[in-house]
């Protein structure tokens, strides 16, 4: 079935997450134009096409941006604008998923080298897991061991570009996992698909898109699927990729990914999550939001 409004499918760069899905609305019939950000201008005043925006660029500034526009001109964001925020900053994903009662790792934020030192012993043994709150594919995530290893590591961002941002410290405890942690796929209130990162050589990080670990197929139990739902829905997401760990206490969640990589939810699982995006986003448009 054709739909009639149209559908912006934003992009900076065509991986294979991008690919999957493009094909995936060809299939469906959906009416959608390919927009590369790069060219895409809104003038004001000025009359800019009102549409759907399924934004997969890989920057996370614009991404928000886009999300941002798009709503402010009268049209939709998939996912919405307050998600991609939200998802964005570990810190403000934390306390949500905190808030709606999904389990967390004990973590702080602090908002300076000297808050974080306090922090180190109160979130747990050490060690404990120190991360920017923005960023992706654990970039300039560390594990620190004492209050040495956080000073070193306080210079080292002083001495990076945009030192405020770098400033503010998630410190966080260090969950001593099986090898492994989880990444859950949830398509609108289905956890559609997972699978096991495991870590290579001894890293104690998992995340396959820095290629690294192996992965393989897991079967979500009740508890996975309504824990990663549940974060899903906290932060306002249509779809997200879900970062669970297992620990003595059970399950807890990292980060809540609103533009989601899938490529290897996909081939490891066997599961069509492009045609799954792709049915929400045709659902979406045609219920009108």
């Amino acid at each position: 079935m054709v739909l009639i409004e149209v559908v912006h499918f934003l992009y900076d760069a065509i991986r294979l997450d991008e690919k999957l899905l493009i094909r995936e609305f060809d299939n469906l019939g959906i009416n959608y134009r390919l927009v590369s950000a790069e060219d895409l201008t809104f003038e004001f005043p000025g009359a800019n096409e009102v549409a759907t925006a399924f934004i997969r660029t890989v920057s996370q500034h614009r991404t928000q941006l886009l999300s941002q526009l798009y709503e402010a001109i009268g049209g939709k964001s998939i996912n919405p604008y307050i998600s991609i925020m939200i998802g964005n900053n570990k810190a403000v994903t934390l306390a949500i998923l905190n808030r709606f009662g999904v389990p967390i790792p004990n973590t702080i934020v602090a908002l300076s080298s000297e808050s974080a030192m306090k922090a180190l012993g109160v979130v747990g043994s050490p060690p404990a897991i120190v991360k920017p709150v923005h960023g992706s594919w654990g970039r300039l995530v560390s594990l620190v061991g004492s209050r040495e290893d956080l000073m070193l590591l306080a210079r080292h961002r002083s001495s990076m570009e945009n030192p405020p941002q770098y400033e503010t410290y998630l410190v966080q405890e260090f969950i001593r996992k099986p090898g492994r942690d989880i990444r859950v796929t949830v398509v609108g209130d289905e956890a559609v698909a997972a699978i096991y990162r495991y870590a290579v050589n001894d890293d104690w990080r998992t995340n396959t898109a820095r290629g690294g670990g192996k992965a393989e197929a897991v079967r979500i139990d009740p508890e996975l699927e309504d824990i990663s739902v549940k974060a899903t829905r906290a932060v306002g997401a249509y779809y997200a990729g879900v970062d669970v760990v297992e620990s003595d206490g059970g399950y807890k969640v990292l980060e809540v990914n609103t533009v989601p990589e899938f490529k290897n939810v996909q081939r490891v699982t066997g599961v069509n999550v492009a045609r799954r995006i792709a049915e929400l986003v045709m659902g979406i448009v045609k219920r009108g939001g």
